[in-house]
C-alpha cells in the first residue's frame, strides 16, 4: 500500500506536543491524500509523526516519534511494515 508522507519544521519559537498535533491535523484537513503520515518536527531534534486515513487505526494516532521507548499500537507497526511512503511535502514554518 502507498502511505503519503509530508515532513513541517517548526520555527525557532515553536514547540510542544499540542502545537505539532494542531499543525498535524490542520495539514491533514487540507489534503485529500490517504493514507497520509505528517510528521511535525521542532528546531530541536524532536518529532511527532501522526497517521490519517489508515484503515482500522484512529486518526491522528501517533506513528513516529523521537523517543525510543515509546509503545506503538500493533495496529501501527502493522501499517508500518506493509506500506511504502511518497513524500508530498517539506515545509518549513
Amino acid at each position: 500500500m502507498t502511505a503519503y508522507r509530508a515532513y513541517i519544521h517548526l520555527g525557532a519559537n515553536e514547540w510542544g506536543n499540542e502545537l505539532m498535533r494542531q499543525i498535524a491535523d490542520e495539514y491533514a484537513g487540507q489534503t485529500d491524500k490517504r493514507p497520509l503520515i505528517v510528521s511535525v518536527h521542532e528546531h530541536g531534534g524532536w518529532h511527532l509523526s501522526y497517521l490519517y486515513g489508515a484503515p482500522g487505526i484512529d486518526d491522528g494516532t501517533i506513528c513516529g516519534t523521537a523517543n525510543d521507548a515509546a509503545s506503538l499500537p500493533q495496529a501501527v507497526i502493522d501499517f508500518g511494515r506493509g506500506s511504502v511512503v511518497e513524500i508530498i511535502g517539506d515545509i518549513r514554518r
